[in-house]
């Protein structure tokens, strides 16, 4: 097996840390703090400076399009990101016009599509939704969810992962080869038998092992693309929130997390970013095609 080790690779905390993305091209992490609006990102370097941004909504996914840009999902839509200038440009809208909406998790998927979620601000119960834009089209592709998170993909299986987090369960649906579309109705992949477990975001690896970050457990479990529990991680963050892989060869698995205030926080882990090492098998997110 292989024997991780577990270090901060970010001691700021955040309120709700997010969207966790590892630009190749830069060597650069990005991440978001859905509650305080912001971007922030940090060069592999260890004497690098934290760098942020704030936005003008909800920003909760990013993707990245190129060396100069990223995809922006947020509250009002998707847009087009200048990195160095920090100047965005809509691409399309999504239910912006709905104040009691936001959107939640989201990733780059290995056709060069983007898929972004969306929940009421409460989490109303079966309203949350997940969208994908591809090739300058947006569809809405599962409906009926209350907190949508987990998503991620596993080419050579022709999969797509999600998990709703107030059913403690983890979906798969199955993707067409050419187009990555979903043909085939959503399928139970995995299911806590604790339902008060609530898994969040999520990545695979090259081997379509998932890595999932499981919010008020303090861990990242691995699961094999069979279902099968293979290694959990402790943190000491008590919710961390998603995760990637990320450093020059893919060799580390970068994970967000969220502040609580029910914790002690003269405890400065809650709401950090941590580096997983030891892991092999990473690989680098694809970039969105526009």
């Amino acid at each position: 097996m292989f024997d991780p080790s577990v270090t901060i690779f970010e001691s700021t905390q955040s309120q709700l840390a997010e969207s966790p993305l590892w630009h190749p091209m830069l060597n650069t992490f990005f991440w978001v703090d859905i509650n305080k609006k912001l971007l922030l990102s940090k060069n592999i370097h260890s004497n690098s400076q934290l760098k942020t941004v704030n936005m003008p909504d909800t920003l909760s996914a990013i993707a990245w399009i190129d060396e100069q840009h990223l995809l922006l999902g947020t509250s009002t839509g998707i847009y087009k990101y200048h990195i160095n200038s920090s100047t965005r440009h809509l691409i399309l809208s999504i239910e912006n016009t709905q104040l009691n909406r936001r959107s939640n998790d989201g990733r780059a998927d290995p056709w060069g599509g983007f898929w972004l979620s969306t929940m009421d601000v409460n989490a109303k119960k079966g309203d949350g939704k997940i969208y994908r834009y591809y090739k300058n089209q947006l569809k809405a592709v599962v409906s009926g969810l209350s907190i949508p998170n987990g998503l991620c993909f596993d080419k050579p299986r022709l999969r797509g992962y999600y998990c709703d987090s107030l059913t403690s369960c983890i979906y798969v649906l199955d993707l067409d080869e050419k187009t990555g579309e979903p043909c085939a109705e959503p399928r139970v992949f995995y299911q806590f038998n604790n339902t008060d477990v609530d898994p969040d975001g999520c990545v695979t690896d090259k081997l379509g092992n998932l890595w999932l970050a499981v919010w008020g457990m303090g861990c990242v479990m691995c699961l094999s693309p069979s279902g099968e529990l293979i290694k959990t991680i402790k943190l000491c963050a008590l919710k961390p929130t998603c995760t990637a892989f990320g450093g020059e060869n893919a060799e580390l698995l970068l994970v967000t997390s969220a502040f609580d205030e029910a914790i002690n926080n003269t405890v400065g882990e809650q709401g950090a970013v941590f580096q997983i090492s030891g892991i092999k098998n990473g690989q680098f997110e694809p970039p969105v095609l526009l």
